[in-house]
């Protein structure tokens, strides 16, 4: 390949220029050909020059289609070179691995749109929004399809503390924090309706009793029967209340008294 000038310093940028020369009876016909065929698609028809015998030629003599240059009418006879300058295509910087930073990218500019098939690879994984290593694409817990786990999926008991009724004896569950919890009863304790209830969600509720106290219930806790449970009044028993949320008001509630067998 040929140059203009110097070599330029950067390889990357000088493979993007070309010099291609054609010699009569080589490269063309004096007299009757109207093409040559280039060794590269140029990147733009106007980034081209093209000379004959050293005479440059107007662009509006030719046109580019591929890596065929046809001229408008035949090569002049007694022309013995063309020679084409161009770009083949635009000079690129490569960005360094690992060098794109989050604050280089605008809100919501990664879709799945932008994500190929297969983009996320046998070693990377969403979560929280930033691609992160060591896992593999099937790792990816997703909310819209049906998944088969092969370990134990496990969530925390929130636990919530005494209740002793000097700062008050009402439990209000939010179930938008666990799906677990547990507490012990100091004084007799009215289980409120809780808060952020979801149809789908289950749990249960560890109550450790600490003396001879009652509970009482919301009116989203349904037992069977319509009975609530009568809770251990030992300390030291531990009662467990699980339930399953039908709709934003109905909580179907079991309730396992003593699950740890007399002392």
């Amino acid at each position: 390949m040929a140059y203009i000038g110097n070599r330029p310093a950067d390889p990357t940028e000088a493979d993007n220029f070309v010099v291609d020369n054609f010699t009569a009876g080589v490269g063309f016909t004096a007299g009757s050909s109207t093409t040559v065929t280039l060794s590269g698609v140029p990147a733009t028809e106007n980034a081209i020059i093209v000379t004959m015998d050293g005479v440059t030629q107007h662009h509006d003599t030719y046109s580019v289609s591929g890596t065929t240059l046809t001229f408008d009418t035949a090569i002049p006879s007694g022309v013995s070179n063309i020679e084409v300058q161009f770009y083949i295509k635009a000079i690129l910087t490569t960005v360094a691995d690992l060098s794109v930073t989050s604050g280089k990218l605008a809100g919501g500019a990664v879709t799945a749109g932008k994500i190929g098939t297969g983009g996320v690879s046998a070693n990377t994984q969403l979560a929280a929004g930033v691609v992160t290593a060591h896992a593999t694409a099937a790792d990816i817990a997703k909310t819209d399809i049906a998944q088969s786990f092969s370990a134990a999926q496990r969530g925390t008991v929130n636990a919530l503390g005494v209740y002793h009724g000097l700062a008050g004896n009402t439990v209000t569950l939010d179930l938008n924090t666990s799906n677990y919890y547990s507490l012990t009863a100091n004084a007799n304790i009215t289980y409120a309706n809780p808060t952020n209830v979801t149809a789908g969600q289950a749990g249960a509720l560890f109550i450790t009793a600490n003396g001879s106290y009652t509970g009482s219930w919301g009116s989203y806790w349904r037992f069977a029967g319509g009975t609530a449970p009568t809770l251990s009044t030992t300390a030291g028993k531990v009662d467990r209340v699980d339930y399953v949320v039908q709709s934003s008001n109905t909580i179907h509630a079991v309730a396992t008294i003593d699950l740890l067998g007399t002392a």
